[in-house]
């Protein structure tokens, strides 16, 4: 692993790894806590392989990125589509999940593996959809009501920090990390570029007739192994 940015140096070992993702001290946080979102992408774009899926765009050097960025974070916060198409497995971190609708099933992995040293995840939806849960969802998930018919973001948001979880990382799907930039509740982007072109159309932010004004961010980190590039995006 080398930096390119902003001090170049050849190499880079764990320790310093580790300290370049740091969050940012408590002092410059908004609203008493941090949201940061994690993506890999191709050369082209698209966030999600032939198979429908991120793994097998990611390489040696975002996996690293990936498993640092979670070990840095209070909790791991999701959209439910992408919950279904990664099938996260039952977590020892706090796991917390967005879902207007509820579609979730107990064969996924998170609910159909966990364990007494797992944590209950939470599922953060709306009041309709939180009365028609059914009862095995209840047993495995902390549900809590952030809207009446549509989740509120900031009400989830909240929620985690009055928790004690304010070092957030999403880990996507486009569509919560569109909302969450429209929002304007992104602080920082760990983008990955992985040196591969895959096609297809899901792309990192689905948003038609785009972002007015556009959302700026400034360049913290460029880092590069084996032709990943792994950037560390700022909110200006």
């Amino acid at each position: 692993m080398q930096r390119l940015h902003p001090a170049p140096a050849a190499f880079v070992d764990d320790d310093e790894l580790r300290a370049a993702y740091l969050m940012p001290d408590s002092s410059s946080w908004r609203d008493g806590r941090w949201v940061r979102a994690n993506f890999v992408m191709s050369l082209d774009g698209a966030i999600i392989g032939p198979d429908g899926v991120s793994e097998h765009l990611g390489t040696e050097a975002d996996r690293r990125v990936f498993s640092l960025a979670r070990e840095l974070s209070d909790v791991v916060l999701v959209g439910a589509g992408t919950l279904r198409a990664e099938d996260y497995r039952a977590s020892r971190r706090p796991l917390a999940i967005v879902t207007r609708t509820m579609d979730l099933a107990p064969e996924l992995r998170v609910f159909a593996d966990r364990g007494p040293e797992h944590v209950r995840p939470m599922v953060m939806t709306t009041d309709r959809a939180l009365r028609a849960a059914p009862e095995w969802l209840r047993e495995e998930a902390v549900l809590v009501p952030c809207g009446a018919d549509e989740v509120d973001l900031v009400r989830v948001l909240d929620h985690l920090t009055s928790l004690g979880l304010p070092k957030i990382l999403c880990e996507g799907g486009p569509a919560l990390l569109t909302d969450l930039l429209t929002a304007d509740l992104i602080d920082e982007v760990l983008l990955t570029i992985a040196p591969r072109l895959v096609g297809g159309d899901a792309h990192l932010v689905y948003l038609p007739g785009g972002m007015h004004p556009p959302l700026r961010f400034s360049t913290a980190q460029v880092l590069e192994h084996d032709g990943t590039v792994l950037s560390r995006l700022l909110r200006s």
